[in-house]
């Protein structure tokens, strides 16, 4: 799936817990969701109406997916499927979300690499790796689309106002004075400038989860937090059967700067 507009908009989602806190036992943090070219919008939302309506869904229930892995809370009822019907249903939902017009980018990082590289230099100080991940992905994104001559606009979802004002503060920082990484360190990546960053992102908002093509960038995050550990999940192989996935659009010489960033593990093969 090629974006070739000019005008781009990525939505974010989160998975786990930026703190940087040893005594969490999720392995990972990840932040990442779907880049889409303005005015797709309408499109995301209509094959999302249309697979509520085939499985009797109500429209404002978001397709969110730890519930559905789970079969809890709205999606309880899918216990009650046989085995045929819930492959089905998980099958209609594949096919969904390979049919909309995105591309998946995001950043993983690796809880115990985290701690392991920043928690002893910093202590306290030691940044939440939601810093981290979305400086990267935006500034990963921002490279993407300006390949294309393009601009972007960034979403993520209402959590707070605390969350976000911390989310919109990383945003205009970037904008402001360019990455905060060590120079050295970052160099090998090409770092953008902060006038690059000024003139190719064009701002920065939230939306809630009712919005359908958060309810994809949702559906998309997790299979690719979980891919490090787990390759072979059938979401995170569709993804990349469809070349979804932002690493099957670059050139080979282009993924190391550009594509997925799996942060800070070291450990991992």
């Amino acid at each position: 799936m090629k974006l070739q507009y000019s005008e781009f908009a990525l939505y974010l989602d989160d998975s786990g817990s930026p703190k940087p806190n040893p005594k969490d036992q999720c392995p990972f943090f990840g932040m990442g969701g779907v880049l889409i070219n303005r005015g797709h919008e309408q499109i995301i939302e209509a094959l999302v109406l249309e697979f509520k309506q085939r499985w009797n869904i109500a429209v404002d229930i978001p397709l969110h997916g730890s519930e559905i892995r789970s079969k809890k809370n709205n999606y309880d009822w899918l216990g009650n499927l046989s085995e045929v019907e819930y492959q089905q249903f998980m099958e209609d939902l594949t096919n969904t979300i390979v049919r909309c017009p995105i591309i998946v980018h995001a950043c993983v990082i690796s809880r115990h690499g985290y701690l392991k590289r920043y928690l002893e230099k910093y202590g306290e100080d030691t940044w939440e790796m939601m810093k981290s991940a979305f400086t990267i992905l935006v500034e990963r994104a921002a490279k993407y689309v300006a390949a294309k001559n393009g601009t972007l606009m960034v979403y993520f979802e209402a959590a707070g106002k605390r969350e976000d004002r911390l989310i919109k503060s990383y945003f205009n920082e970037l904008r402001s004075q360019g990455h905060p990484f060590d120079t050295i360190r970052a160099n090998k990546y090409f770092p953008l400038s902060a006038n690059d960053f000024s003139s190719l992102l064009r701002g920065i908002d939230s939306k809630k989860k009712s919005n359908a093509v958060m309810q994809i960038a949702d559906l998309c995050l997790y299979p690719v937090v979980t891919s490090k550990t787990n390759p072979n999940n059938q979401a995170f192989l569709s993804l990349k059967k469809a070349k979804l996935l932002v690493d099957c659009d670059l050139e080979l010489s282009l993924v190391d700067s550009l594509g997925v960033k799996y942060y800070c593990f070291d450990d991992y093969p």
